[in-house]
């Protein structure tokens, strides 16, 4: 096994000169098994002239507090042996079912994003160029078979890579057959979870009583259904590769906001897939993507998805708006972000990008309406103090400037051809009174324009 072993780590570029693998040790005989083949291949590496793969080897072991007395039991067998190995090992203890609690998660995923949340931490701290994981064949064969079972497409099938980013995973052409021989030809000592033969999980119900089934219909099955799951990963990687050429050919970026408005291209019988694996990138679902495709289908506009972290106040939240022909994906606003400013105030930073400056003074002969969207000329007599800044809301008013009646801001947008984007970046101007002044950088009310009768001038000028 270690002549396969060192082929599959060189066929793959898994270990490379100089570097420092992070094994995750679980006590269990993958993890075992792993460790010892690791050790063997560095000795072996090590000892030969001009090696390209001598390695570092560290272990990592979480104790998640979930068995009992065996949680304790696993972290001292592994200790005395990375003692007796003069190996580096990292302990970390976790409370994982109050995680799970405060996570609303299952166990499971709470001790997995526990494990790799520190794995990486470990990563970054001490400089380890890989993390070693002890996943095999048969490990690779439930994967595909749990993620069938939930309803997944190619990327869910395709199984787990040898390496994927510093992960790195050299078990991956064995099986259990395989591992189990291995341990006990070299007497490998081993710490058994009662928690894997309960078949209440899961993947126990496919280890034990699905995957058997297979082994007694054809001789080699799991040899089969790995080959199968490689062909998938192939298949995968050009199937990614095509459709981000076909991706590159709808999308569009306007500044920090992307948008696909090429409504015929997604027509065709492949367009309402295109769509989804574009919107997937930002963390939509399948169903919001087909609700999305058949609005724009049929014209619908304003219709608004929120992504994974949409209900969240995170920087990461997104919107899919529907306008019209088009749909446009951009960060969320959460915040009711306002700023009061007072008479005297002389210059207003309100956001990376932009600030206002303000000036008073008196209206004189030569004065000269200034005719620029980014400069707001005002009666200051007609404005009640301290102003206001902030964004939009729904059913805000205005008069713009030149018309006899109010109109509603929505409906100033839709004139203007703004996009939903466009609307939740806009900033308004208010007075104390609750007075729309100015659209910031667009329009001012008609109430505070300059007339024959003004006297003394308030002016802001936005710069970017």
């Amino acid at each position: 096994m270690l002549k396969e072993f060192k082929n599959f780590v060189e066929k793959n570029n898994l270990i490379e000169k100089g570097d420092k693998i992070l094994l995750a040790l679980s006590g269990g005989i993958d993890s075992m098994v792993l460790a010892k083949l690791l050790i063997l291949y560095s000795q072996r590496t090590s000892s030969t002239v001009n090696s390209q793969s001598q390695c570092h080897l560290s272990f990592a072991h979480c104790n998640f507090h979930l068995r009992g007395d065996d949680s304790n039991r696993d972290e001292k067998f592994v200790t005395e042996f990375a003692e007796e190995n003069k190996i580096p090992i990292y302990i970390q203890h976790f409370d994982t079912e109050s995680y799970a609690k405060e996570n609303s998660l299952s166990i499971e995923m709470a001790a997995r994003e526990l494990r790799y949340s520190w794995f990486e931490e470990l990563k970054d701290i001490n400089n380890f160029t890989k993390v070693a994981l002890a996943h095999h064949g048969d490990d690779q064969i439930e994967t595909f078979l749990i993620n069938m079972l939930r309803g997944s497409g190619i990327k869910g099938l395709k199984g787990m890579k040898p390496q994927n980013d510093f992960y790195i995973r050299p078990l991956l052409f064995s099986n259990r057959s395989q591992i189990e021989a291995f341990a006990k030809e070299n007497n490998i000592q081993w710490v058994e979870d009662y928690t894997n033969n309960e078949t209440i999980y899961l993947r126990n119900k496919i280890r034990h009583q699905i995957i058997p089934l297979f082994d007694e219909i054809k001789e080699n099955a799991r040899n089969s259904m790995n080959f199968s799951i490689d062909c998938l990963s192939s298949e995968n990687d050009l199937y990614r590769s095509l459709i981000e050429e076909k991706l590159s050919m709808i999308e569009n970026v306007n500044r920090d906001y992307r948008f696909v408005d090429n409504i015929h291209f997604l027509k065709n019988k492949e367009g309402k897939q295109l769509l989804f694996e574009w919107v997937r990138k930002y963390g939509f679902n399948f169903t919001q993507s087909e609700s999305m495709y058949e609005a724009m289908m049929n014209g619908k506009s304003g219709v608004v998805f929120y992504n994974d972290n949409g209900q969240q106040t995170t920087d990461n939240s997104l919107i899919a708006s529907v306008q019209k022909d088009r749909i446009e994906i951009f960060k969320n606003r959460f915040d009711d972000d306002e700023f009061q400013i007072q008479i005297d105030s002389q210059i207003l930073r309100f956001s990376d990008s932009q600030i206002l400056r303000f000036s008073v003074f008196k209206k004189n002969e030569d004065f000269k309406l200034i005719k620029d969207s980014s400069v707001a000329q005002f009666d200051m007599d007609k404005i009640a103090f301290p102003l206001k800044i902030r964004h939009w809301k729904k059913g805000d008013r205005f008069r713009p400037l030149g018309m006899k009646g109010s109109k509603l801001l929505s409906d100033f947008f839709n004139d203007l051809g703004f996009s939903t984007y466009q609307k939740q970046k806009v900033w308004i101007m208010e007075d104390a009174n609750g007075l729309i002044l100015w659209v910031v950088g667009y329009r001012i009310s008609d109430k505070v324009k300059i007339s024959d009768s003004t006297e003394v001038i308030f002016q802001c000028d936005l710069k970017s």
